[in-house]
């Protein structure tokens, strides 16, 4: 799936010309462009993607995802199967073996004591976790040995056994010696310098401009080749756009289609692309609001034109689909039918619910306007653009939206941290979610028990045959058992719409043509080989 570069004798030269005119770098120094900061850099405590990058170069977990979104073991000498013994016949224990020669920055051991306390300060209800999952399904942890970590499953867990301690937040491993009694988890001076086991070491974060990380020296795969990264926040994506055309900036991830575009030919520059499991959708809050009404919220998906955004906005970039599987994935319901645009049935179903149009077109009921608040994250392009298309296209069924956009920090700030997205202060939100293995169980977003501050259910909603069936394939292991029933979710999903799928992201890489090694990857950060990249 990734584009191929098979360079001829021609291409040769010409590529040859372009690195002998492009402008002096230092090898030693990559220099990364990014639209958000960390709001913190415990992996405990993390709630957004570029956390999870941080994690990548700070942390180890007991695995990485490679490329193609296999489970690849990193601080684990392998991946536990049943077919190995590391998973007990009743799928009821799960045992792994630790490396040896793993150290934190400060030189202190990395031990099964580490993985236990991470798993511990998880599920601790205490700390402002954005989600414990796949963790509550765990009865304990135990640490028999320095090197041997036995997870107790309450039930069988399928998703435990490909989602839990990878390099996300909520996985990568933390010192124990270094955060067991702090006084206070959500603020421990931890989360601005931390103590890690990574690739890299951080060595200074200027809010609001930079960080940068170095080569850790000890690290147990070997110290990576390029010495120095340095992270520069640049919020508007303009602005991005200028230091690459200068090569004042060496790489951007997750880079929007819309200055992809813009961007064009730069000579010295090269995009890497690959398909990824990040989910760009609405999210309605069914939980107040008008959007509580199913027949809204189907009125609200009729009345937009999802070919228009993904011709004008899009580009034809991504994946189209329906749901929360993504479409090209064995788990996907190739049943189901994408919402139609039918203005003229979502004003009926607006007139069944009983809102009304005035003399002006515009809705009300009792006397109260249909009004909604759709919020994003400020600055991106793609998505303000989707804004300005979709409140054009409800007010012509009569909807009066007001759009109301945040930085990421406040947008996905934990339901007890006053967050705009897990405090339910919208009523329809446009993101983008990194969905953490391919596994098919979805439960932490549409699952009751899963409804912020408990989970990050964002759309706030009930179901509970929904919730009867994720508890269900979650306990079973055969593949085609639980395609059934994955089904049924998809299904019910889809007539209700909590969600609005908008798209399937495609992965933008856009580096400098020197850096080999970048591989963005299906799932997880584009970092999860960093240690190899070279100049």
């Amino acid at each position: 799936m990734r584009i191929p570069f098979r360079p001829t004798a021609l291409a040769l030269v010409v590529l040859l010309a372009t690195l002998c005119a492009l402008p002096v770098h230092a090898a030693d120094t990559l220099r990364v462009a990014l639209q958000q900061e960390p709001a913190t850099l415990n992996p405990v405590l993390g709630t957004l993607a570029i956390e999870t990058d941080a994690d990548n170069l700070l942390f180890d977990g007991l695995f990485r995802n490679d490329e193609r979104g296999d489970l690849i073991p990193d601080l684990a000498t392998r991946v536990p199967t049943q077919q190995n013994g590391d998973i007990s016949r009743d799928g009821l224990t799960i045992t792994y073996h630790l490396v040896r020669d793993a150290r934190w920055s400060d030189g202190q051991p990395v031990t099964s004591d580490d993985v236990k306390f991470t798993y511990e300060a998880i599920v601790n209800p205490n700390n402002n976790v954005v989600t414990r999952e796949p963790y509550t399904a765990f009865q304990r942890v135990d640490a028999p040995d320095p090197y041997t970590v036995v997870v107790h499953l309450r039930q069988p867990d399928a998703p435990s056994s490909v989602a839990s301690f990878t390099t996300f937040v909520q996985g990568a491993i933390v010192p124990a010696h270094m955060l067991r009694g702090a006084a206070d988890f959500n603020h421990a001076p931890f989360g601005t310098m931390p103590v890690g086991s990574g690739p890299y070491r951080l060595v200074s974060w200027h809010h609001g401009s930079d960080m940068t990380f170095e080569a850790n020296p000890t690290y147990f795969r070997g110290a990576p080749k390029i010495a120095r990264i340095v992270w520069h926040f640049i919020p508007n994506e303009n602005s991005i756009i200028a230091g690459l055309r200068s090569h004042d900036i060496d790489l951007v991830d997750k880079f929007g289609v819309t200055p992809y575009f813009q961007l064009g030919h730069v000579p010295g520059l090269i995009p890497s692309l690959g398909p990824l499991l990040a989910w760009e959708h609405l999210a309605f809050n069914t939980a107040s609001g008008p959007l509580q009404d199913v027949r809204v919220r189907r009125a609200l998906c009729e009345g937009m034109n999802m070919s228009e955004i993904y011709a004008k906005v899009i580009h034809g970039m991504g994946d189209l689909g329906v749901g929360l599987e993504h479409p090209r994935g064995g788990w996907y319901d190739r049943s189901l039918k994408p919402c139609p645009f039918d203005p003229a049935h979502a004003k009926a179903l607006l007139d069944q619910a009983g809102w009304r149009a005035g003399a002006d077109g515009m809705r009300s009921k009792d006397g109260v306007p249909l009004r909604i608040v759709y919020s994003t994250i400020a600055g991106v392009i793609d998505r303000e653009q989707t804004q300005v298309i979709l409140q054009s296209r409800w007010r012509e069924i009569g909807v009066d939206t007001q759009l109301k956009n945040f930085p990421p920090s406040t947008f996905f700030a934990p339901a007890q941290a006053g967050g705009i997205l897990y405090g339910g202060k919208f009523d329809v939100a446009q993101c983008a979610f990194f969905i953490r293995s391919t596994d098919p169980e979805r439960a932490d977003y549409d699952s009751t028990n899963r409804i912020p501050p408990l989970g990050i259910n964002h759309a706030f909603w009930r179901n509970p045959r929904v919730d009867a069936l994720e508890v269900q394939g979650a306990r079973i292991y055969d593949p085609a058992a639980r395609k059934k029933i994955y089904d049924q979710v998809q299904q019910i999903e889809a007539d209700q719409v909590p969600y609005l799928t908008m798209r399937w992201w495609t992965d933008i890489a856009m580096h400098d043509v020197r850096l080999r090694g970048v591989h963005p990857p299906l799932v997880g950060s584009i970092y999860w080989n960093v240690q190899d990249w070279t100049f």
